[in-house]
């Protein structure tokens, strides 16, 4: 997510904190409910495919001719990967700046190649809040 789209979901302090956390003797048990992004592991198995995977492109199965010449351009396997990051977006769509989530021209309702114009849209941002 940092690398495509320019944000992070968990602050490096508190992963630093919690790699620090030993187990305790009585652990809580039993919780009648669970939020996904609270065990990355577990949002890691939501996922279809993770970012984290390599060559993940070859795992999905999405139509796409294999016998083209663009296959295995860099857009063909953005493109490829979309449906999967589409998963990691909406998981963590609290994360994105509201303007960049309210233009339609941005998301424009995942059709494809909107991973493209989010990665733009987030670096744009970044580039205006630096100033």
């Amino acid at each position: 997510m940092k690398h495509n789209f320019g944000f992070i979901h968990n602050d490096p302090d508190t992963v630093a904190t919690l790699d620090a956390t030993k187990v305790p003797k009585k652990a809580v048990q039993g919780t009648p409910w669970y939020q996904i992004l609270s065990n990355q592991r577990y949002s890691n198995l939501f996922y279809y495919v993770g970012a984290f995977i390599g060559e993940r492109e070859k795992l999905i199965e999405d139509g796409f001719s294999e016998g083209k010449d663009d296959a295995n351009s860099e857009w063909a396997k953005r493109i490829r990967c979309e449906q999967s990051d589409m998963i990691m977006i909406l998981l963590n769509l609290s994360f994105i700046p509201d303007d960049i989530v309210h233009e339609k021209s941005v998301l424009d309702e995942f059709k494809s190649g909107w991973c493209f114009r989010l990665e733009q849209a987030m670096n744009s941002h970044k580039d205006d809040f630096n100033k």
